[in-house]
């Protein structure tokens, strides 16, 4: 993978990783298809840096955690690891509008949620996976532009439509602040704080 490491204490590990793939019968219904992974995000461009890096191994382990646990998890991006197989069944991961699906990772998840038969994706912490980024103040900026991007054209998509119905109310909710809940409620927290201060004064 294009701009992806990994550490030779972690490869040793890959053999469990595959293994969560098995399963006691062959072609049983709930076999893992997708396992999430954290990632060590590295940068040496000083404090911006080392603050986008924090910001995305938190995402990485903490959130993603929850998420699993939740219900809402998707897939995100490098570390994950598929069934190719059952992938390419559901059409793949690489979608065909690059503006509309301008996160394209998500939406592989979102298609095998979509599938049903109580399929979930599976987050695994004892494996991780490396990644250096080039984290100055102009690449952090369009990075999370990208993102927020990414987002808002999400809410556009049939799939979130779909998932809306589909999903049941933790798994909603957890959906919700991972996607577009986010930056809704980071608006909210950059309005009410001068709202505050002025009643206070």
């Amino acid at each position: 993978k294009r701009n992806q490491g990994a550490y030779f204490e972690q490869m040793l590990l890959l053999p469990c990783v595959l293994g969560e793939f098995r399963t006691h019968a062959r072609g049983k219904g709930k076999a893992k298809r997708i396992i999430g992974l954290p990632e060590h995000i590295t940068s040496d461009f000083g404090s911006i840096g080392d603050f986008a890096a924090g910001s995305e191994i938190a995402f990485g382990t903490i959130s993603q955690r929850s998420f699993a646990v939740l219900g809402g998890r998707m897939h995100y991006g490098h570390p994950d690891i598929m069934n190719k197989q059952f992938m390419m069944q559901q059409g793949g991961v690489s979608k065909a509008t690059k503006t509309i699906n301008l996160s394209e990772d998500i939406f592989a998840g979102m298609d095998f949620t979509l599938r049903g038969q109580g399929r979930k994706i599976r987050h695994c912490e004892y494996f991780h996976l490396a990644k250096g980024r080039d984290l100055g103040f102009n690449a952090v900026l369009g990075f999370f532009s990208k993102l927020s991007n990414g987002t808002g054209e999400q809410l556009l998509t049939r799939q979130m439509l779909r998932l809306s119905h589909v999903l049941q109310l933790p798994e909603s909710l957890t959906f919700y602040y991972a996607h577009a809940g986010y930056y809704i409620t980071q608006y909210l927290v950059s309005v009410s704080m001068p709202i505050m201060v002025f009643t206070w004064l």
